[in-house]
């Protein structure tokens, strides 16, 4: 499982968003999507970096990010 830290009226999060889904990845993964206005503890930690993507391990890729880095942190 992966996830999306985003926040609303984040035009960067909906730039990531659209990237993820035009990943061309061998196996679909599933994506939660983590509003981190709803967690005060997430909005200190993240609330100048979203948008960040996250794994089950807890390994983060921050924006910046391109299709292929996505595809490589995903896959990695």
């Amino acid at each position: 499982m992966h996830y999306l830290l985003t926040k609303p009226h984040c035009p960067l999060c909906k730039e990531a968003l659209l990237l993820l889904n035009q990943l061309d990845l061998d196996e679909p993964i599933e994506l939660g999507v983590v509003d981190i206005s709803t967690d005060e503890a997430l909005q200190k930690e993240y609330g100048w970096l979203v948008p960040v993507l996250v794994d089950a391990d807890d390994n983060e890729l921050r924006w910046p990010f391109d299709v292929q880095k996505a595809k490589e942190f995903i896959e990695s």
